[in-house]
């Protein structure tokens, strides 16, 4: 039955679309608007980051009778998200979209749509999806690296720990699979736990398992060509890149820096790896090669907004405020609620003494975010320096409501606050 192998493996791939395309939306709205850049907000499987690991390996697992996990689809910048919470939440959101397909795809059992003595292959075939989507799911939320249930609880992890568990990410997988494979009892686990929850949504797991046998009736045909096209779509470049960010999440910098190089050795137009090269010689600190490289990614992409902004990060590190103000700027006129934009636009102004444009600056961070103390702090900062007493200290209890003992301590020796030190109410603020 050509017709279910084929209906099985093209509805996994519309599967993990959806599932990277959660990673990427709710990253989207938890501030990393690179995604967007990236292409990755489009639901087109050619955008991801390398579509032989995210779906054509996936599914040679599959037609050779395993269980198929996507590999990393989508690289989210997570400096750019707002806070741990959203680091979660990004992490979280690809197996809830796979959970929200599995649910979808059974209303037709749930609502008695259809049933075991009907006849047509598609039955049998849809019930064998959603099993395979239920066991992703449940694979997924295991809190091992690299599966999202460790990236869901990776941000509240010590920053040490992190690291440690990253350089075991690499083995991540086939640990898993060689536990399901040799300890029968967690893998007896596993598949009674997704035959529970495929009762619970109406689908018969003995038709589920009907459906199994007709895809593998046909697979074996379909293996040879998977392994062609999978060879076909690998490139050294790729690879490097791929290379590269993994050494950056574990955050071995300067050997990424090396990985990025040599994809660009082979293709000197690849916009990615010029993004996140620039990104690495910006953590290095090596702020003249990474204005550069910065030059390179906008002169592929000048609508990259995330690229204006660190361009204007690094030209404020030279403390050329001027012309960072204007790459704030031009990163704003292309996507308007980068907070963080804002926020780094308002600091240039401060230190040009230009305190009604800062505090407007500000204020457009905290109408985006009202949770991001530092635009409070740096507001109260600017009002004591014109001696607004009321409205600094009405700022500065915002910051230190959100963050008592770090701006407590800080207001404490500010030299902003110097004019309004004596003041009783602030006196009483800070304790």
């Amino acid at each position: 039955m050509w017709f279910v192998t084929i209906f099985v493996c093209l509805g996994w791939i519309v599967s993990v679309c959806l599932h990277e395309f959660g990673h990427a939306v709710v990253a989207y709205f938890g501030g990393d608007t690179s995604v967007k850049d990236k292409g990755y907000l489009t639901l087109n499987p050619l955008k991801y980051t390398d579509p032989g690991l995210s779906l054509l390996l996936p599914i040679l697992f599959l037609l050779l009778g395993g269980i198929a996990l996507p590999g990393g689809a989508v690289y989210i910048d997570r400096s750019r998200l707002r806070s741990r919470s959203w680091e979660s939440a990004v992490s979280a959101a690809g197996p809830f979209a796979s959970a929200l397909v599995t649910w979808l795809l059974a209303i037709p059992f749930w609502l008695g749509l259809v049933s075991v003595e009907t006849q047509h292959w598609i039955v049998p075939s849809l019930a064998f999806l959603i099993l395979l989507e239920i066991v992703a799911v449940l694979l997924n939320l295991l809190p091992m690296p690299p599966l999202d249930g460790y990236g869901i609880i990776e941000p509240w992890l010590p920053q040490k720990t992190q690291i440690q568990l990253n350089k075991f990410g690499r083995y991540g997988i086939w640990v898993i699979f060689g536990l399901l494979w040799f300890v029968q009892p967690l893998s007896r686990f596993l598949w009674e736990s997704a035959h529970t929850i495929s009762e619970i949504l109406g689908v018969p797991p003995e038709m589920a398992w009907v459906g199994y046998g007709l895809f593998r009736q046909q697979s074996g045909f379909l293996v040879l060509g998977f392994v062609v096209v999978a060879w076909l779509f690998r490139s050294k470049e790729n690879e490097w890149y791929r290379r590269g960010n993994k050494l950056l999440k574990s955050q071995k910098y300067e050997e990424a820096l090396a990985a990025y190089n040599q994809a660009l050795e082979i293709k000197s137009d690849y916009y990615q790896a010029w993004y996140y090269r620039s990104y690495v010689l910006y953590v290095l600190q090596r702020h003249e090669e990474a204005l550069d490289s910065y030059e390179e990614v906008i002169k592929l992409n000048d609508k990259d907004a995330n690229a204006w902004y660190y361009k204007g990060l690094i030209i404020a590190n030279l403390r050329r405020h001027e012309e960072a103000i204007a790459c704030y700027n031009q990163a704003i006129e292309i996507e308007p609620n980068i907070e963080s934009c804002w926020f780094h636009r308002g600091d240039s102004l401060y230190q040009l003494q230009r305190y009604e444009d800062a505090i407007a600056s500000y204020d457009r961070v905290t109408e985006i975010n009202p949770d991001y103390p530092e635009a409070w702090y740096n507001k109260a900062c600017c009002y004591a320096l014109q001696t607004n007493i009321d409205l600094a200290i009405e700022n500065l209890q915002q910051a230190i409501k959100l963050e008592p003992q770090r701006f407590i301590k800080s207001a404490k020796t500010d030299c902003d606050f110097e004019t309004i030190q004596e003041n009783q109410l602030f006196k009483n603020l800070i304790g």
